[in-house]
């Protein structure tokens, strides 16, 4: 008649080392000793990445925003909101700002990021992600003298650029990146229509103001299309 086996040798018997400092080893039930290993080593770790993470933060972005809680980076995402009428005085300029950005939902505005006729104030200096996207729609007209379509424009592209000032420093306003496309011929010979995009990374610095321009602002006829943003990375 065998010998009666002891509760060890039923539930998988084993030894562990429980601590990565030490030699200390820890003898049980499989089952046991795994999940004992499994929580002391996850709460280790996660204490770890957790005082990494705060300190990160605490001597970056949290000094800045005190009282915020997680990820705190500066934010705007805006759609347009309404079309930009120019005025008498504005046909005279070449290029024009897009003031009219909504507020509401799908937008954001978040951790000390500001919003003012259509300009973004950086709160806090740092490499920021820029983008933005206009859709213009401009009617083609035919010279039936010369035998020509073209659009009724007196600026021969189709411009659309991010500026940036600091009222704090200059007056002066410096283009930070745009892109220029000619007018183009549809097919129906009347109407046309052409999407532009441009985004890059670029250091901002406290107090400075992001806007966007554009040539021929009464081109830019659906604000719901247009979008314009900026993000701390």
């Amino acid at each position: 008649m065998s010998e009666p086996s002891t509760p060890v040798e039923n539930c998988g018997y084993m030894c562990l080392k429980m601590e990565m400092t030490s030699d200390y080893m820890k003898c049980g039930c499989r089952a046991e000793i795994l999940q004992e290993y499994a929580d002391k080593t996850f709460d280790e770790k996660f204490m770890t990445v957790s005082k990494e993470y705060k300190d990160m933060f605490k001597s970056s972005t949290v000094k800045v925003h005190e009282g915020y809680i997680g990820d705190v980076k500066p934010v705007a995402h805006l759609i347009g909101e309404d079309r930009d009428i120019p005025t008498k005085d504005d046909t005279k300029k070449e290029i024009l700002p897009v003031k009219k950005w909504y507020r509401g939902n799908n937008c954001l505005l978040l951790n000390g990021v500001k919003l003012h006729r259509g300009r973004v104030r950086v709160p806090v200096s740092g490499f920021y992600h820029v983008y933005s996207g206009i859709e213009f729609n401009y009617q083609l007209m035919r010279d039936t003298e010369h035998n020509t379509i073209k659009v009724h424009s007196k600026y021969p592209n189709m411009k659309h650029a991010i500026y940036k000032s600091n009222i704090k420093k200059s007056k002066k306003e410096d283009e930070i990146m745009c892109t220029q496309h000619p007018y183009e011929s549809s097919e129906n010979l009347i109407f046309s229509r052409y999407d532009t995009y441009i985004s890059g990374d670029i250091y901002l610095e406290t107090g400075d103001e992001i806007y966007v321009k554009v040539a021929n602002i009464s081109y830019a006829l659906s604000p719901p299309k247009n979008i314009f943003g900026i993000l701390l990375i």
